[in-house]
C-alpha cells in the first residue's frame, strides 16, 4: 500500500494473517473488543479471520503483507503492535512492491524469510483501547467515543449505565482491564492523535478532546506518547515530501 489519500475499509476479515505498517500518517483499526492506532514506524499484527474496520486520519502511506495460516499460528491470536526497525521497514516495503505469484523468486523468498526472522525478534506491545462487551458499559464507551470532551463524572456515567457507582467501577475495570478514568484519558489522547495527524491546530484539539488548557493537554500527551503535540504532528507528516 502506497497512497497519500485517506483510506477507509468497512467491517471485513482475511483468511490469512496481516501485518500492516505505516510510513507516515495514522491508521485506526477497530475490532469488536478494542481499538488500535498505528502511527509512523509502527506495524500491527492482525490474526486470520479477525473482523475489523480501518480508517486513516489524513493522508497515509504504508505497507501491508499477508501471512499464510501455517505461519500465523506462530503468532498471537490477538493483535499486537511493534515498532519497526529500519531493516524490517526496508524489507517490508520491498516485499509489498514485489511479492506476487508472478514475480516470486528464490531471492524474494530469502528476503521474506529474513523479514520473518526480524519481525519475530521485535518486542510486542498490547497498547490499545479495550472496549467493554456489557451492553450497559458499551453504551458509555460509545458515547464517549462520539464526544471525548463530555465532562460528566464517573457517578453520572454510572447512572447512564443504570448501575451503582460501585458496580460501574468494578465491572468497567474487569471488562477493560483499566480504571474508568485511565480509559477515558487514553480515549482522549488517541482521539487527539487522530486529529493532529489530520493537521488540526493543537489548541483546538486540546479543547475538543476535553482539556481546559493546551498546557495540561500537552503534559498528558507527552507522558502517554513520548512526544509533544507539535512534534507528533510533525512526525506524522514528516515523509509527505518526496513520497
Amino acid at each position: 500500500m502506497q497512497q497519500k489519500t485517506r483510506r477507509t475499509a468497512d467491517l471485513h476479515a482475511h483468511s490469512r494473517g496481516q501485518i500492516f505498517g505505516i510510513g507516515h500518517g495514522v491508521m485506526g483499526m477497530r475490532t469488536e473488543e478494542a481499538y488500535w492506532l498505528i502511527g509512523p514506524g509502527q506495524a500491527l499484527w492482525l490474526p486470520p479471520y479477525l473482523c475489523h474496520t480501518a480508517r486513516s486520519h489524513g493522508a497515509v502511506r504504508g505497507w501491508s503483507l499477508f501471512i499464510d495460516q501455517a505461519r500465523s499460528t506462530m503468532l498471537s491470536a490477538q493483535p499486537f503492535l511493534v515498532r519497526g526497525t529500519p531493516l524490517l521497514i526496508a524489507q517490508a516495503e520491498r516485499l509489498s512492491h514485489c511479492a506476487s505469484d508472478q514475480s516470486w523468486s528464490d531471492s524474494l523468498a530469502r528476503l521474506a524469510e529474513s523479514f520473518w526472522d526480524e519481525f519475530l525478534s521485535l518486542p510486542r506491545a498490547s497498547v490499545s483501547l479495550p472496549f467493554p462487551t456489557d451492553g450497559r458499559l458499551r453504551r458509555v464507551a460509545d458515547a464517549l467515543s462520539e464526544n471525548p470532551a463530555d465532562a460528566r463524572e464517573q457517578q453520572d456515567w454510572a447512572i447512564e449505565a443504570s448501575m451503582s457507582v460501585r458496580s460501574f467501577v468494578r465491572h468497567f475495570g474487569v471488562e477493560t482491564g483499566m480504571p474508568f478514568s485511565a480509559w477515558r484519558q487514553r480515549l482522549r489522547i488517541l482521539n487527539a492523535q487522530e486529529r493532529l495527524a489530520r493537521g488540526e491546530a493543537v489548541t483546538s484539539v486540546a479543547l475538543d478532546v476535553g482539556y481546559e488548557s493546551p498546557g495540561a493537554f500537552a503534559a498528558v500527551f507527552r507522558k502517554i506518547t513520548g512526544h509533544s503535540p507539535a512534534a507528533y504532528m510533525k512526525l506524522c507528516r514528516s515523509n509527505d515530501k518526496g513520497s
